[in-house]
């Protein structure tokens, strides 16, 4: 307490900006629970937005949807901006705006620093009925009604200028006395983003530095590239030996039925591997159409190999894999146990896997079994078409991000007919008009791997699948720099040595961990594998960490904004200099606050 009693002296002498316009509960939302988690008792507000930036003559505009929180606002304090990416913002809003379900890094810096806390929206994304959209969408196919004239708009370039675009035209409702301090010319516009909405921040620090002065970066791969086999590849690193080793085998033999097999064997593969998906704990017989289990193209017997892999990305090998691999490697025998290791062994796993100990219908008969007893198919999904379809057009356009089987990878656990072409096939089928292979140069003029700009801090997972594109990579056989990620701070406006990254690699964690965290658990949108984004349902340390050390380098960076635009003659920016003039108080407790959440 006395911690929170530091932080209320240090602000008291600055006066807070409380009205109307800002739905979020003034009390910084310290009692999480009390929070709505309903995206509708947060309405959007919007902006106008070109819907070409680049071309002048073009006078056509769209409605932008964004949300601001100003519980923490002091005049001339900072502009936290958090950008939502490929995906409908309005549900981010009450875990990233009104901190729902425990802090997020957005709200927890505004409380630092005195800042405004901003959610954008990227344009084409949106609720099925009203969105960020230059077009109108159908909501049942989830594409542009107007087809190839819409997808042109839907690009790197225009979507990155539209945060730019934002931030210079900024006027929000409710804040009129102070929209002159909220230009990037006024006060530091600092960019918060996971995943591609990371790789956006980044680019941004390259492309319109003069607009976004800091950013931090988590899970970002910023390296796009069409072939991503190693997806699955970082997933396999983390399974324990003998799941890894059985899965490989699997999906070996299951491309061998496949390829070579008898018209009656890849019958009755495919009939096995439907049965498993269709069955449930106390109903391992189910009716299954074997004409419709046929029906079943080799694309699809690879993708359903990878159903127990659906929720790594975000649980990780130990929350969402290994019951999978326990089920597996016991033939559902998992409560029996031995001496060994504490009574934890089991009496039937082996070290070497099923396979190798038997043989490889053993270990078939044995995934088709863990596959059964996990009931995936009661796991509630989203269905979002729009964004589907957008974020289709991104990869298949510009991203890539193939994530394809490698036979040449002795560990694969991907079966081969995941290949590049039937990708590529799936986006000439659905987009008829895009490249006919991603043109991944456009992303990467910014750098990619090699991406080197000042004031941006990068943050990765050390299992996250994404890590491989990104600065921090190890995948030197990829031609990935290897460069070292460190937590010296650089200097403001010098980018790091180019052998290195200013960031963090998290211990054992996925993707995007560090956006926000999650204390209360029993949050229903965090249950039975499913997450509101950018946030770990494993551990709340990385955001710790994380906020810890952009705190610390937004301590080092923010007086030199300030030292640039001394001499400005605005309102605005008088009023940033005696904010920042203050030695930088405010800054001083980014660590001490986050106690308040332990």
């Amino acid at each position: 307490m006395l911690h929170f009693c530091l932080l209320l002296s240090l602000a008291t002498c600055i006066t807070c900006v409380n009205t109307a316009w800002n739905r979020f509960p003034p009390n910084g939302l310290l009692n999480r629970r009390e929070a709505s988690i309903d995206p509708s008792d947060y309405p959007a507000h919007t902006i106008s937005i070109p819907i070409d930036h680049f071309n002048a003559s073009d006078k056509r505009t769209f409605k932008n949807r964004y949300w601001y929180n100003n519980t923490y606002y002091k005049p001339g304090g900072p502009v936290f901006y958090f950008d939502s990416g490929e995906q409908n913002a309005h549900p981010l809003v009450p875990y990233f705006l009104a901190q729902a379900a425990g802090p997020s890094a957005v709200m927890t810096l505004a409380r630092q620093f005195g800042g405004l806390a901003v959610l954008f929206e990227h344009r084409f994304y949106g609720d099925l009925t009203q969105g960020s959209f230059p077009f109108s969408m159908n909501s049942t196919t989830g594409f542009a009604d107007e087809g190839p004239a819409a997808y042109k708009y839907l690009n790197t370039e225009q979507a990155l200028s539209d945060p730019v675009y934002l931030a210079n035209h900024f006027q929000p409702p409710g804040l009129e006395d102070y929209w002159s301090s909220l230009s990037p010319q006024a006060t530091p516009w600092i960019w918060l983003g996971g995943s591609y909405p990371g790789v956006r921040g980044a680019q941004m620090r390259v492309r319109n530095p003069e607009t976004f002065f800091a950013a931090w970066g988590s899970s970002a791969p910023t390296q796009a590239a069409v072939d991503m086999w190693v997806y699955y590849a970082q997933a396999e690193r983390s399974m324990t030996r003998n799941c890894s080793a059985d899965y490989s085998a699997v999906t070996r033999y299951v491309d061998r039925i496949l390829t070579n097999g008898s018209r009656e064997e890849i019958s009755d593969l495919k009939f096995a591997l439907q049965k498993a998906i269709q069955s449930a704990p106390g109903d391992t017989s189910p009716t299954v159409n074997r004409t419709e289990a046929e029906q079943m193209t080799k694309e699809d017997v690879g993708w359903n190999l990878l159903i127990p892999l659906d929720f790594y990305q975000y649980y990780g090998f130990d929350r969402s894999v290994l019951p999978f691999c326990n089920i597996m490697e016991t033939r559902n025998n998992t409560q029996s146990r031995t001496d060994e290791d504490e009574g934890k062994a089991s009496t039937t796993a082996t070290e070497l896997g099923l396979a190798a100990t038997y043989n490889v219908s053993v270990a078939w008969q044995a995934f088709l079994t863990a596959l059964a007893q996990i009931d995936y198919d009661s796991i509630p999904g989203s269905d979002d078409p729009i964004a589907a379809a957008s974020w289709t057009w991104q990869y298949c356009s510009e991203y890539g991000f193939y994530q394809r089987g490698n036979p040449e990878n002795p560990h694969t656990i991907q079966s081969r007919f995941i290949s590049i072409d039937a990708i590529q096939a799936n986006c000439n089928e659905t987009f008829p008009y895009a490249p006919s292979s991603p043109e991944v140069s456009k992303p990467n003029k910014y750098g990619g791997w090699q991406i080197n700009p000042s004031n941006v801090m990068f943050s990765s997972g050390e299992f996250d699948p994404w890590r491989t594109y990104s600065p921090a990579s190890t995948e030197k056989e990829l031609g990935a720099p290897m460069r070292q990620t460190v937590q010296t701070i650089p200097a403001c406006n010098v980018a790091p040595p180019t052998d290195q990254i200013f960031g963090i690699v998290h211990s054992d964690m996925v993707h995007v961990s560090d956006m926000r965290a999650l204390l209360n658990t029993s949050d229903v949108n965090h249950q039975n594998f499913q997450t509101v984004g950018f946030s770990s349902p494993i551990s709340a340390e990385p955001f710790y960490s994380g906020i810890e050390l952009f705190s610390m380098a937004l301590e080092q960076w923010l007086p030199c904004f300030n030292e640039s635009r001394r001499d400005t003659s605005s309102s605005g920016g008088g009023k940033v200099a005696a904010f920042w003039g203050r030695g930088l108080a405010f800054a001083v407790v980014s660590s001490i606050a986050l106690h308040l959440f332990t």
